[in-house]
């Protein structure tokens, strides 16, 4: 008997790949949508705020995949009340049931007191564990995620094609890396059965160490032909720009690359993944390929 997938975030991102790729199989797939009907799913109309349309979502399902969130935003409150809140409120829906929850949750909660982004995604951790318990739920913190569709990394994309790129931040600074492709195969092969997960995981693109900004910009310089140079930028000196951008975002409902609550996060060191180690996918995309075929898809969609 066909498994029934329920998934939050469909719409996004990640969602978007991961359902892609979980309809090409003997799945029926669920999924929530503020958008109207998603290809390929039984759409249910709602979102985190609406206790019904949860338990509807969740109703039945072997599984529940988590990925719906808010990333960026001036009021530092939303992040509470759209991701730990909403967490809650699904962990509540899938109380009375069977279903396992895969928590997609960010490397930014292993230190929550970096930002309130950090802090509300530690918090919808704990919120999911008290509720349902540690047997019922698989926690995935992946890296900074890149790839065909994504806005949030399209301004880095940018500059690494002009040959400038401003990088913020202490020297030194460290990060894990994981193409969206490989993020879906993770989710679609735990979800199967074919990989036992750890119930909590931060998985990377397999290289040792993460990267720094020097690394992107060699790749770049190799794949694109041309010197791309680095600049580095003190946080001190982003603080005055960010409340700027904070305050026209709020006013004028503006999605800006810069925030207040981000820089705490750029201030950190290190954010590299730390496990544990996982069978590679057989993509394995690697920031050297992963960057050209990107690259392309932008200059494909017309987003360069």
């Amino acid at each position: 008997m066909a498994a029934t997938i329920a998934i939050t975030g469909a719409t996004g991102f990640v969602g978007r790949h991961l359902v892609d790729r979980l309809t090409g199989q003997p799945h029926v797939v669920r999924a929530l949508s503020r958008r109207g009907t998603i290809p390929g799913t039984v759409t249910v109309a709602g979102d985190l705020g609406d206790e019904a349309r949860l338990r509807q979502l969740v109703d039945g399902a072997d599984h529940v995949v988590h990925l719906a969130g808010l990333v960026k935003s001036p009021r530092p409150k939303a992040f509470t009340e759209v991701n730990t809140a909403g967490t809650e409120r699904l962990a509540r829906a899938m109380a009375s049931g069977r279903g396992q929850l895969t928590l997609v949750s960010s490397l930014a909660a292993r230190h929550p007191e970096v930002s309130a982004y950090a802090t509300s995604k530690r918090a919808a951790e704990d919120a999911a564990l008290s509720i349902l318990g540690a047997d019922r739920v698989t926690v995935i913190r992946p890296p900074a995620i890149y790839g065909p569709g994504d806005r949030a990394t399209l301004v880095i994309f940018k500059q690494l094609k002009r040959g400038l790129l401003v990088a913020p931040g202490p020297r030194g600074a460290r990060f894990s890396l994981l193409h969206v492709t490989d993020l879906a195969h993770l989710i679609t092969a735990h979800l199967s059965g074919a990989l036992d997960l750890p119930r909590q995981v931060e998985p990377d693109d397999g290289r040792p160490g993460g990267y720094g900004w020097g690394d992107l910009t060699a790749n770049a310089s190799r794949a694109t032909g041309r010197r791309v140079r680095l600049v580095r930028v003190p946080i001190r000196l982003l603080r005055a720009p960010a409340r700027l951008a904070d305050m026209l975002a709020r006013r004028f409902a503006l999605d800006l690359p810069l925030a207040v609550d981000k820089l705490g996060e750029l201030a950190h060191p290190n954010w590299v993944s730390g496990g544990p180690a996982l069978p590679k996918p057989a993509s394995n995309i690697t920031f050297k390929t992963g960057f050209s075929s990107t690259l392309e898809w932008y200059r494909q969609a017309g987003w360069l």
